[in-house]
This record gives C-alpha cells, structure tokens and sequence, in this order.
C-alpha cells in the first residue's frame, strides 16, 4: 500500500509538514510514517587538526575526535527522537492512529530513494532547522527522486485550489497525468497556466493541457497570461487566493540552469504557498 510520507527535522515547520500529511492521507485513506533521518556528518569545531605534533599526541587527538563524533551523534539520535515522539503525541491530539514513525541514518536522499517503491508523496518543509536558504540538497533530492515532493513553506491551510504551470514539457505533461490518473489531491479545482508572448500558441498549448484531464471529473480553469514567467504565475495565485502551485520539476540541462539559474529553484524562493513537484 502507497505511504504518505512526512519528512521531520524538528525545524519551526515540522507541525505544519504534519498538517499536510494528515490532510493527504485523510482525503487517501492511506497510512502516514513519520520520519527522522539522522546525518552523521560531524565536522570538529578544532582548528588545527594536524601539524608538527608528535605520534603520542596525534593518537591522542584522534581519539579525542572518534570521541567527540560519537557524542555529536548521540544527540542528533536523541535529539530525532524527541521530535518524532512530539510529533507522535501531536498525531494522537488530532485522532490519527494510522501512522508509524521511523528514524533512519544516512542522507536524506538515501532514506527517500529506499522508501520510494512504497510512497504516494513525500512532504518537506521547504527551509531547515535553521531556516537557512535553499541548499543544494534540495535541489538534488528534487532532481533525483522519482516521487510528487511537497515542498512546504508555510503553516497549514486546506487545499482548495491549485495552480498548474503548464508548458507543454515533458515533465508539465506528466504533471497533469499523474493528477488525472493518480492524484494526490482528487477533488480540487485546478488553474492550468501558460505564460506566452504569442496568445495564439499559449491557447493552443492550454487546449492540450485541457484534453489531458478529458473523462476525469475534475473541475478545470485555464488562462494565458503574458510576462516575465516567475511574476506572472506567482501574481496569478496571490491574486486568485490559489493554494498550492503544480509543476513539472527541473530539466536535465543542468549547465543552462547553472548558468541562468533554474526556474524550479526561483519558483522555490518565490512562492508563498507550497509547491508540488514532479519529476
């Protein structure tokens, strides 16, 4: 059976990531797992870790440093768990019995490839413990995984509405049959948009966006707009009070985002409301 999977660091948006997936899992009926995942990746606060030092006092600042690793993981592994446990009892307050929790070590990455066979979705809150800016992990887990990722950036509201970026991509296309064929969110109203100089071409690619979702009962709005792409869509669903935007994630050119930057990651740092990513 699909999973609903809910990724906690215990960063100010681990309850929020916690309300979507109650939210998912209720509309699905499927189960949701609570996860941990501990990186040991300790980096030593010392400053000179080497140097003319003699062999008696080099064994004995290695053991000092194995020592000091394995304290530094310890509370990472402690520190996991109280989350998970807090999370828990958050669970048991909202009537939900349907969940497990799970603490894994290795990378974030690592943990979501193994788990993808059994996942509908994976949710992650968009900044981290610290509330850093968007790190290159991100982007790679984005680019690599197969899984819809929700990306969350805010605390949570229902899901009413979604704004889908279409542009006729491969992965804008797989967007809209994932949604037609699988969706994660079946009963909600979707604003498909292409942002296009040549309006001609914008409703020629918005008619098939619009067949995608033929014979499904899914109620479908379609608009064309012009501009600057990030402006436009992100005005569109501030203004039409849209609550998650849709879209295809990441191309492989990745020299062309290198040099220009990608859309998807300036889509990130942009958005208001949470994103929904497929790959």
């Amino acid at each position: 059976m699909s999973k609903v999977l809910v990724c906690l660091d215990g960063s100010r948006l681990s309850k929020a990531v916690c309300d979507y997936g109650i939210f998912i899992s209720k509309n699905l009926n499927l189960p949701l797992v609570l996860l941990n995942v501990v990186e040991h990746s300790h980096i030593s606060k010392r400053v000179n870790l080497s140097g003319n030092i003699g062999l008696g006092s080099k064994d004995d600042l290695l053991v000092e440093l194995v020592n000091e690793e394995i304290q530094e993981s310890k509370r990472l592994i402690a520190k996991g768990k109280a989350v998970l446990k807090e999370m828990e009892l958050y669970m048991k307050s909202q009537n939900i019995t349907n969940f497990t929790t799970m603490q894994k070590h290795g990378t974030l990455y690592e943990t979501l490839d193994e788990l993808s066979k059994d996942l509908k979705i994976a949710i992650i809150g968009l900044k981290g413990e610290n509330d850093s800016t968007i790190g290159s992990h991100t982007e790679e887990l984005i680019r690599t995984l197969s899984i819809p990722i929700l990306l969350v950036n805010k605390e949570f509201t229902p899901i009413k509405s979604m704004l889908m970026a279409y542009d006729g991509s491969e992965y804008a296309k797989k967007a809209i049959i994932v949604g037609k064929q699988n969706p994660i969110f079946p009963n909600i109203t979707r604003h498909i948009i292409n942002v296009n100089r040549d309006t001609t071409a914008s409703n020629r690619l918005l008619d098939e966006a619009k067949s995608l979702f033929a014979n499904a009962a899914i109620e479908v709005k379609t608009k064309s707009l012009s501009g600057e792409v990030l402006q436009a869509l992100c005005t569109y669903q501030e203004e039409n009070d849209l609550d998650m935007i849709a879209m295809g994630a990441y191309s492989h050119n990745r020299f062309r985002s290198a040099i220009f930057g990608s859309f998807t990651t300036k889509m990130m740092l942009k958005s208001k409301k949470p994103l929904l990513l497929f790959r």
